[in-house]
């Protein structure tokens, strides 16, 4: 009995420890989920591999010069699972895409959809930014009327879509397990 309530001990206490580990891992503390911008840029690298891909991309500031950003998307399997492969960010490419920015003000962010060169809109986000469908159609009319943050959509009266008005809410829950 003693031998087996060891045993039944450290086995939950390495679930308990797993699960922490597992939780903490997907903390997007570091992103501001509540603000959503838009940039262009040309792609540098493409780094797909676990447990997140980044996209690393130079982007023109507005003196001509160029500064290097990383955004971080989703891990292999759930891209391939969605048509992105390591080849489809090709250093040189043009790409347009939305991004939750880093808190700290670092060029960089939790990417959330990406618009290649032939018009086409993919998902590499990995839950910390919307980049979705529908996320990808409003910013699609926000981009008509020149918008390229979702503060300048919303102090226009714009506003997200509610799933994406859910996202904070399940950040806010994310934050609280991560402390």
């Amino acid at each position: 009995m003693k031998k087996l309530f060891t045993t039944l001990s450290i086995a939950l206490g390495a679930a308990a420890l797993t699960a922490t580990v597992a939780d903490a891992h997907h903390s997007f503390a570091m992103f501001d989920g509540q603000t959503q911008m838009v940039k262009t840029g040309t792609v540098v690298r493409w780094a797909f591999n676990n447990p997140h891909s980044w996209l690393y991309l130079n982007i023109k500031n507005p003196d001509g010069t160029e500064t290097l950003w990383s955004f971080e998307g989703s891990a292999p399997t759930g891209l391939i699972q969605r048509g992105i492969t390591g080849d489809t960010f090709k250093p040189g490419a043009t790409v347009t895409f939305m991004y939750c920015p880093l808190r700290d003000g670092r060029p960089g962010g939790a990417i959330g959809w990406a618009k290649l060169d032939d018009g086409k809109y993919l998902n590499p986000a990995d839950g910390g930014c919307n980049g979705g469908e529908e996320n990808q159609k409003k910013w699609t009319e926000w981009l008509g009327k020149g918008y390229t943050s979702s503060k300048q959509a919303e102090a226009a009266g714009d506003s997200l879509p509610q799933a994406q008005q859910a996202q904070p809410a399940q950040q806010a829950q994310s934050q609280a397990r991560s402390q």
